[in-house]
């Protein structure tokens, strides 16, 4: 493959797949790892959501317009500016703006490329590797060369391009015909080499992306799956208290529970109309939406008594003690971003104080999807762990 320029020859599923990531405030590169890179668009040291999506506008005209990377290094100049951005060089890295623009957007570039790809590549049957890169090339690349491969080969999920920083590698299909037509054989996954892949490319992006249709309709997730959360860094890795600290509540509960849908609704109604977007402490709205409320109400089991909370819910995203980011997978391997509002509140129900640990949860694309309670001490460190977006002062 030449020098990419641009988004090299226009590819839909490439835009889809970056339009289908979710702006994630990051410190540090190896804040995700792997293929958590599929779901979030991030960018080491910009923690500030204005500042990722100017990034992200950037890059995504590399993409759909085809923009240079001297295109881009011009954006970058003046998203630098506007934003004030000191942090720019990224903690862990080399730095130097000619490195961090050409890791940004080469980076970006070619793993929306070889994600989108895998919509069409995932029908052959065979896979061939192709070296690409066109200096200073990995010798264990160029040996791969020319390599056909079964594409359900476990191989893939550790070699599938790129496989490494700068790595200009690519794939091509290869059907059954073909293949007896050239009077081959399929050949042999080559032994594993240590350090190469290096560990934070050894993912297949193409696997990785499918986990994006979950945004494309954020409350229709499949309730029969069960979603486990992905074990990430925690609170105490990020110096956080390990229990939350007990705030008064500015809302006051439902005075009773509510089980008939004409008066959830209403209350719902009351509360915040149809649906209302609210804006969090870093600056990202969630929009708040009446179809969880139809959710909870096709079965009345949904209906535990967290409807009483719900007047609760604004202040739980608007003034919360913790945001957290972290990815679930569900038990068709799928991977879900989302975000975790933490706060806990002292409540009068029923003439009794009651602590209570309230957790908003928000899908892809900023749709609230569940609210939860707890009552008790406990700290709830399953929703407390991934990445710290915001935390209030202690």
């Amino acid at each position: 493959m030449p020098e990419i320029r641009g988004n090299f020859g226009s590819l839909p599923e490439a835009e889809r797949y970056f339009r289908g990531k979710v702006n994630l405030p990051t410190r540090a590169w190896d804040d995700l790892w792997q293929g958590q890179h599929a779901r979030a668009f991030v960018v080491a040291g910009a923690t500030r959501d204005a500042l990722l999506t100017d990034l992200r506008e950037a890059v995504d005209a590399a993409i759909s317009k085809g923009e240079t990377l001297e295109d881009f290094r011009k954006r970058f100049r003046e998203i630098v500016a506007r934003n004030d951005w000191t942090g720019w060089t990224g903690e862990g890295t080399p730095g130097g703006e000619a490195w961090r623009t050409a890791v940004i957007y080469h980076t970006n570039l070619r793993t929306s490329y070889m994600a989108g790809r895998w919509e069409t590549l995932k029908r052959f049957p065979y896979l061939k590797y192709k070296h690409n890169t066109v200096r200073n090339p990995r010798e264990a690349h160029k040996a791969w060369d020319g390599l056909v491969i079964a594409s359900d080969d476990p191989w893939w999920e550790t070699h599938y391009p790129p496989n490494g920083w700068g790595c200009r590698c690519s794939v091509v299909g290869v059907s059954a015909a073909r293949l007896r037509a050239d009077g081959k054989t399929p050949d042999a996954a080559p032994p594993a080499i240590e350090g190469d892949p290096p560990p934070e490319w050894a993912y297949h992006v193409g696997h990785a992306a499918s986990g994006q249709h979950i945004a494309d309709a954020a409350l229709a997730k499949d309730t029969a799956t069960k979603w486990t959360e992905i074990p990430g860094r925690t609170a105490a890795d990020y110096g956080r208290p390990a229990q939350l600290p007990l705030d008064a509540a500015a809302a006051a509960p439902l005075a009773r529970a509510v089980r008939d849908p004409a008066e959830l609704r209403a209350a719902w109604q009351r509360l915040y109309g149809k649906a209302t977007t609210l804006r969090d402490p870093s600056g990202a709205q969630v929009q708040l939406t009446d179809q969880v409320i139809e959710h909870w109400l096709e079965k009345p089991g949904r209906l535990d008594g967290r409807e009483r909370y719900l007047p609760l819910l604004a202040e739980t995203i608007e003034k919360p003690f913790e945001i957290w980011a972290n990815f679930a997978r569900n038990e068709a391997g799928q991977l879900g971003l989302r975000r975790y509002y933490v706060k806990r509140v002292e409540v009068v129900e029923d003439d009794k104080r009651l602590a209570l640990t309230m957790i908003a949860e928000v899908l892809p694309g900023g749709v609230w999807g569940s609210f939860d309670f707890f009552r008790g001490a406990r700290p709830q460190a399953r929703s407390r762990q991934g990445v710290l977006v915001w935390g209030r002062p202690e």
